[in-house]
């Protein structure tokens, strides 16, 4: 943009020598001088209200200083104006110097110094206090230092010289008061969002902070203090000249009664427009809030709130940056999340396997996006063979990190499955092989790996820390743990696991696998679910299909959490051995 500052500030970039990178874009050589011209108008207003209030002001004295300027005094005008302007322009180049240090180490693709950086957000922040602080004192100094020259110049009273001195008062307060407001809205509008992208302004340390009470007070001042003051100034300088009267009293009170409707035309004029400076101010920070706010509610996230000042609005600003850019991450990892259940879920069987003689039914439910829980079916390659392996295991937590060593997990043992040997022989070395992955983290798999030969009626198991399965005879009613002794995956690298061995494989059995989510399952009074609850479900559905016998234990298990949310991940296989198991 054409005479605007524009540059790019980048607080995470930095370069070999640790300092920031800055450049600007803008092709205007003197960025600053829009802060320069505000603060002209400001004490060109100050000065202007001033005159307007002395052609209209009932000091007697006034009028031979009307008469004075307009005749040969206008020469002492005319050089006197232009040195306070000098003046003040050089104090305000000084004191913009770290500012303009900032903008020139960035000016054509040069690296700006950390060190710069900060004094020039620091000053830039401080800027309205101080150019209007310079603008009181420099009136008020040159205002005592041209009263004996004043004096002398004419035949004055010393006691006009103190009205003199009055109203270069008011001009100090005006000026300054105006361009605390001019500077403020111009830094905000066109040099805080480049020297805070980010925002943050309330990180940087500051000894004043333009806060909304001070903002106010400010206002305050301007608009009832200052005209209050001239008022009381002017006419008590007025009342005591009534000692020796020159006009009449009819005169003189229609002149105070003119002179205090301009005083309240010309700062009604003034707080309107400071007014509109302090209300943009104020609202709009809030506008930005109510609009992030309201793209928050329609599920974007990407806005930002753009903060360009330090007090409480700033921090509420940042604050809410800060939220959408947790809504943003949080967002991000639902849609990782997402993307990992599906990835685990293609890991999981997507069907259940269909064997002569076997009715088999599993599924998985993770109480979060991921989890650790697993199972599979390992089928042997050759279609004579009447094996089938079957696994469950519990990875210790749940969630992402559990996701991943579920599917390091899964590889070890689809890979060493494939290889001959016995079950116990397979889980030995999977542990083997997983204790390298899980050495510096602390965690565990527990496993249970049944295998069913349905030419010898055997059942085979090795348990690795993992909860014995069910068996059970629906002829006897009742339940038989597949126990045995093993220590969970990734505890012990020197572990040997134990093969465990039944042949009494009958039509109707039921062998139920699973992981402690389902019996560790609480209810809203805090009941446990328990292994109990369990076999009356498997024992009353003992007729039904091995699907149904899991989905209404499931289902008993729902009406049970009567809506808690699971706070561990549930997997549930169940086996029923059929009639043509045995005359195949």
């Amino acid at each position: 943009m054409r005479g605007r500052l524009h540059f790019v500030l980048d607080p995470n970039k930095f370069d070999r020598y640790g300092r920031w990178e800055m450049k600007i874009v803008s092709r205007s050589r003197k960025p600053l001088l829009g802060l320069y011209g505000y603060n002209f108008v400001a004490n060109f207003i100050g000065n202007l209200i001033i005159a307007l209030l002395n052609l209209f002001s009932p000091i007697e004295e006034l009028r031979d200083w009307r008469s004075f300027v307009l005749n040969e005094g206008i020469l002492l005008v005319a050089v006197f104006i232009p040195l306070v302007v000098v003046l003040v322009i050089g104090l305000q180049a000084w004191i913009q110097r770290p500012i303009q240090r900032a903008v020139a180490q960035g000016r054509n693709n040069r690296k700006i110094d950390p060190q710069t950086l900060e004094n020039g957000r620091r000053r830039l922040l401080h800027l309205p206090f101080i150019l209007s602080g310079l603008n009181i004192l420099t009136w008020i100094v040159v205002t005592a230092l041209f009263i004996p020259f004043l004096t002398n110049l004419r035949d004055w009273s010393a006691l006009f010289g103190l009205y003199v001195l009055f109203r270069g008062c008011m001009i100090a307060l005006i000026s300054g008061f105006t361009s605390f407001f001019l500077v403020d809205a111009y830094s905000r509008n066109r040099l805080i969002p480049h020297f805070f992208p980010d925002g943050k302004l309330s990180e940087t340390p500051v000894r004043i902070k333009i806060s909304i009470l001070r903002r106010i007070r400010i206002l305050f001042g301007a608009g009832t203090n200052a005209p209050m003051l001239l008022l009381v100034g002017t006419i008590g300088f007025g009342v005591w000249q009534r000692a020796n009267p020159t006009v009449n009293n009819a005169d003189f009170g229609r002149e105070i009664l003119i002179f205090a409707v301009v005083v309240w035309m010309i700062f009604v004029g003034i707080s309107l427009s400071l007014n509109y400076l302090v209300g943009k101010s104020i609202l709009q920070p809030i506008r930005d809030m109510l609009r992030v706010v309201r793209q928050v509610h329609k599920g974007n996230y990407q806005h930002r709130v753009p903060v360009v000042t330090n007090d409480e609005l700033g921090i509420l600003g940042d604050g809410m940056n800060e939220m959408t850019e947790g809504l943003r991450e949080r967002e991000r990892m639902r849609h990782s999340l997402i993307l990992a259940k599906e990835i685990q879920q293609t890991l999981l069987p997507s069907s259940d396997p269909r064997l002569p003689g076997l009715d088999i039914a599993g599924h998985s439910i993770y109480c979060e996006g991921t989890g650790g829980d697993y199972f599979d079916y390992l089928l042997p390659e050759d279609p004579t063979d009447r094996r089938i392996g079957i696994v469950v295991g519990d990875v210790s937590g749940h969630g992402i990190s559990s996701a991943l060593l579920m599917a390091t997990s899964r590889g070890f043992l689809r890979q060493r499955a494939a290889l001959p040997g016995s079950i116990g022989a397979i889980v030995t070395d999977v542990n083997r092989q997983l204790i390298g992955d899980v050495a510096d983290s602390c965690s565990f798999m527990t496993l249970f790996y049944l295998q069913i030969d349905l030419d010898t009626r055997a059942l085979k198991w090795v348990r690795a820390g993992h909860d014995p399965g069910l068996i059970y005879d629906p002829d006897n009613d009742d339940f038989v743990a597949l126990d045995g002794r093993g220590a969970a995956l990734g505890l012990n690298p020197d572990a040997i696991y134990r093969e465990y061995r039944r042949s009494d494989l009958k039509p109707n059995q039921i062998i139920v696998l699973g992981t402690d989510g389902i019996w560790e399952s609480f209810s809203p009074a805090g009941e446990m679910f328990g292994k109990k609850r369990l076999e009356r479900a498997i024992a009353h559905y003992r007729a039904s299909s091995a699907r149904d016998i899991m989905l209404a234990i499931l289902s008993e298990l729902e009406d049970f959490q009567q809506g808690r949310p699971a706070e561990d991940d549930i997997t549930l296989i169940v086996i029923k051995v059929l009639e043509e198991s045995i005359h195949h």
